[in-house]
């Protein structure tokens, strides 16, 4: 399956050492648990997840890990933009090609954790609060976005 692609910008998985050290690069400058953040992580390469790397032209700009379970949910996971690059265009281009891959790969849902200062750029986007997750933790807020199959060129109602 071909990876998704807009314009210059291209989404698809790490795949040799230098890719993978750019996508633990821009999670550990960008993200709140960057402490932590362990580069070697199991769970990066369990079933059904999916590591990504967003690339502009030929330079790694962003990184995604999209969570594809049994109830054809896509969890976007850990979702973080080059600091140079933010608020240029680069989060909503990884969003709809994030999207586009869960769909490509059967869901009909998209969920995430957004922290309180990204809420409005999720919001921007077409995700709602939904409290989809039974996990409660402050300062964070649970939003999920409905996808449409562009086949039917309309989107599923209701929780699924």
């Amino acid at each position: 399956m071909p990876s998704p692609c807009h314009g210059p910008f291209d989404l698809r998985p790490p795949q040799t050492p230098a890719e993978w050290e750019a996508y633990h690069r821009i999670r550990q400058d960008v993200l709140l648990e960057a402490k932590k953040y362990a580069m070697e992580h199991a769970e990066e390469l369990a079933p059904g997840h999916h590591p990504m790397l967003l690339w502009l032209d030929r330079r790694p700009v962003g990184s995604i890990r999209i969570d594809i379970d049994a109830a054809g949910r896509a969890g976007l996971r850990l979702v973080a933009v080059d600091p140079d690059l933010q608020k240029q265009g680069c989060g909503r281009v990884l969003l709809r090609l994030a999207e586009e891959f869960a769909r490509e790969h059967g869901c009909t849902r998209t969920v995430l954790y957004a922290t309180l200062e990204a809420v409005g750029f999720y919001a921007k986007a077409g995700y709602q609060e939904d409290d989809w997750d039974d996990v409660y933790v402050s300062g964070i807020v649970q939003m999920a976005k409905p996808l449409c199959n562009p086949a039917q060129g309309e989107t599923p109602r209701g929780k699924t």
